[in-house]
């Protein structure tokens, strides 16, 4: 069964998180993954079922800089970023992203 993936516009964007979406966009590079990978998530929270792409250290993701707070790994509570990889878009722990 196939899922559909949800894509948000600009506009859209701008409304995640109380307004941080806009702007013209930049470029973020995966950091040290603790000897793993980031995963691309539909949701911003830790879920070992659910992965849209597996990011290498050293992968590049576009942003428009849109957080938001969420839960990782174990619930300890940290911040993702809305981030395209490949022309997917998904949260990703931001933590690992500079």
């Amino acid at each position: 069964m196939s899922e559909e993936k949800k894509v948000i516009n600009n506009e859209e964007l701008e409304n995640v998180n109380g307004g941080y979406g806009s702007g013209a966009g930049f470029y973020m590079t995966v950091g040290n993954c603790n000897g793993g990978y980031l995963a691309l998530r539909p949701q911003p929270y830790w879920d070992q079922y659910h992965e849209l792409a597996q990011l290498y250290p050293g992968y590049q993701v576009f942003t428009y800089g849109a957080t938001t707070n969420g839960t990782g790994l174990n619930g300890v509570p940290c911040t993702y970023r809305y981030v395209n990889y490949n022309g997917v878009w998904g949260w990703a722990n931001a933590s690992f992203l500079y």
